[in-house]
């Protein structure tokens, strides 16, 4: 909510400065939402802790001192509670991010930030079932979903595709959706 957050922070040790107190919430609750697990996971990563339970103990320790300082607001943040003030940061993921700013139309103004360390991807899978009815049918599905044009239909949706940077790399992406979102290369590092 860049009403009440002047400067957005840009990595995850800047939330734990004085000038995001009582402002920093998760979208959704770690021990149910996939969504605020892999944050808390994101935030230890940052810290520079090894992938897998270092990475999760880290998190943990990260958000202690982030409501330590006063930081952390302990609300599920939704587009509402951001609009609202409730929540000026909210940790959610990013196309839930850019949705929520385009639903809110600029009132307030929402900045959408992918901090430069501690980026995860959570990946969806995609598979052909060895009952499938029609599985030649299901092939050409999944064949359309990973061409360049299945890749920025998702990508509309503000949904990163798994072949985001090959096609920013290869100028694949429509000006007009580039300009909806945070840089490319923010993104290489997932």
């Amino acid at each position: 909510n860049k009403d009440l957050i002047k400067e957005s922070p840009k990595d995850w040790a800047d939330l734990l400065k004085p000038e995001f107190a009582n402002s920093v919430a998760l979208a959704g609750d770690p021990r149910a939402s996939n969504q605020a697990i892999q944050a808390v996971y994101a935030a230890g990563l940052s810290s520079g802790a090894a992938a897998g339970e270092a990475a999760g103990t880290a998190g943990l320790d990260f958000f202690k001192k982030l409501n330590a300082a006063g930081n952390f607001v302990p609300v599920i943040g939704k587009a509402a509670t951001l609009a609202q003030g409730q929540t000026p940061i909210l940790i959610t993921w990013d196309y839930n991010a850019l949705a929520g700013r385009d639903t809110l139309k600029g009132n307030p103004p929402v900045d959408v930030v992918v901090p430069k360390t501690g980026v995860v991807a959570g990946v969806y899978v995609q598979a052909i079932s060895a009952f499938a009815p029609h599985p030649n049918a299901a092939k050409l599905w999944l064949e359309y979903l990973y061409s360049d044009e299945g890749q920025v239909a998702w990508l509309k949706g503000y949904c990163h595709p798994i072949r985001f940077n090959d096609l920013a790399k290869n100028g694949k992406i429509p000006a007009d959706v580039l300009a909806k979102l945070p840089p490319a290369e923010s993104y290489t590092a997932a």
